[in-house]
């Protein structure tokens, strides 16, 4: 017994956990504090651009012309990841770039300075979980361990910080960038050393099948994905609606940072159970089902928030398990099982493109015009029924589809 204890305590000073099959803990590190320090600032930004002064379509600029940013310049981080085969060290970079920008949080105000901290932000800040996500999986594969052992970290990091974070803010909103940076330094520290053994292995072909041929310029086995993207597109148009003016409408109804912290926490709480039964429903499920559920629940998540006090706002955040989390755990395992090995990294990048990039703008251009026209309860009411709506055009369209596959499924088992 002292030989382990005087072992593991060996192990801890001198930085090394990576004997063998214990390297999974580094991955475990780098998903929690990833989404610590994410929870430190992202609940609260904006409410602090309202607490500054900003307006609703001004909040719903920010939050949309980060997102453009990353449309242009977050796809190539993925790019260079896969090209030069560094990708450790592109996710430092992006990781340290992330630090520094939320500490100009601190050094000023109004629209415009705002404007351009929003636009250096998002250009590093949305390659972190895609860049991490190639890697985790990557490992993950390779060893046979299940993403959602290494997810689970996130979860839990994030809803514990969450929590602790929201009564601190209270007094200086603006300490919330401070522990952001402070986070990301810790997540750079614990990124130099993540497990990397190369590209995963191929994707085995079903029996009796033999794999096709890599198309040049090809990212997907398949066109499978389109439908994929495009329902993670619209479930992301309502939560990035839901996550940036969430904070505003709280305000609006007499609450502050304290209830705003409960509610973050409620919600990724919710996501545990998911992530614990995530094996069970991936496999009796596929991903387009899980997905056309987790829209129509976006609904009513945002439907449930306009009941105006805190047991519906608690209900709401309840409801995270089966919109946030099953949408990013399904596209994320879809990503990485349909990709070709040495382009996992753009796939992720394409999802985080979609997510962060299109959806986010969209949700935040035209949540923020509709805050500005209607106010907070319609907008709500507007935005639900337009997630439904789309949700059902897309299912409309998935089973087209698939009716027009199964003649040529049909013919390639004949022949």
């Amino acid at each position: 017994m002292n030989q382990r204890v005087s072992g593991l305590v060996k192990r801890v000073k001198t930085y090394q956990w990576d004997d063998g099959d214990h390297r999974w803990l580094w991955l475990l590190a780098v998903n929690s504090l990833v989404y610590m320090a994410s929870a430190t600032y992202t609940p609260y930004l904006s409410l602090y651009y309202r607490e500054q002064g900003i307006t609703s379509m001004e909040i719903g600029v920010l939050m949309a012309v980060g997102p453009v940013a990353s449309i242009c310049i977050q796809p190539l981080w993925g790019v260079f990841s896969d090209f030069t085969g560094k990708r450790k060290m592109t996710l430092g970079i992006v990781i340290l770039g992330t630090a520094a920008v939320l500490l100009g949080y601190r050094l000023g105000g109004g629209f415009g300075f705002f404007l351009m901290l929003a636009i250096l932000l998002s250009s590093f800040s949305t390659s972190i979980i895609p860049l991490s996500d190639a890697l985790t999986l990557e490992y993950a594969n390779r060893h046979s361990i299940h993403y959602s052992r290494i997810r689970i970290g996130g979860t839990v990091g994030y809803s514990l910080v969450v929590l602790a974070v929201g009564g601190i803010l209270k007094e200086d909103p603006s300490m919330a960038f401070v522990f952001g940076a402070v986070g990301y330094v810790l997540l750079f520290l614990f990124a130099l050393k993540i497990p990397v053994e190369g590209a995963s292995v191929r994707r085995k072909a079903k029996p009796g099948k033999e794999e096709k041929p890599k198309t040049k310029g090809r990212i997907f086995y398949d066109n499978s994905w389109i439908f994929v993207l495009i329902c993670s597109f619209v479930i992301q148009v309502g939560m990035s609606f839901n996550s940036n003016f969430m904070g505003v409408y709280i305000g609006e109804m007499g609450y502050d940072q304290q209830l705003i912290g409960v509610a973050n926490f409620v919600s990724a709480a919710s996501e545990i159970p998911i992530l614990i039964g995530a094996g069970w429903i991936m496999k009796r499920f596929s991903a387009m089902q899980i997905l056309l559920f987790s829209c129509l629940m976006m609904g009513v998540r945002m439907v449930l928030l306009t009941g105006e006090s805190v047991g519906f706002v608690v209900a709401s955040q309840l409801l995270q398990s089966v919109t946030y989390m099953t949408t990013y755990y399904s596209c994320v395992l879809f990503i990485s099982k349909n990709t070709y090995p040495d382009k996992r990294s753009q796939g992720q990048s394409l999802l985080a493109m979609v997510q962060s990039g299109f959806a986010s703008v969209v949700g935040s251009m035209l949540g923020g015009a509709v805050m500005e026209r209607f106010g907070s309860r319609v907008s709500y009411w507007l935005m639900a029924g337009f997630v439904v709506g789309m949700t059902l055009a897309v299912l409309a369209a998935y089973r087209v589809y698939r009716h027009r596959q199964m003649p040529q499924a049909e013919n390639v088992q004949i022949g």
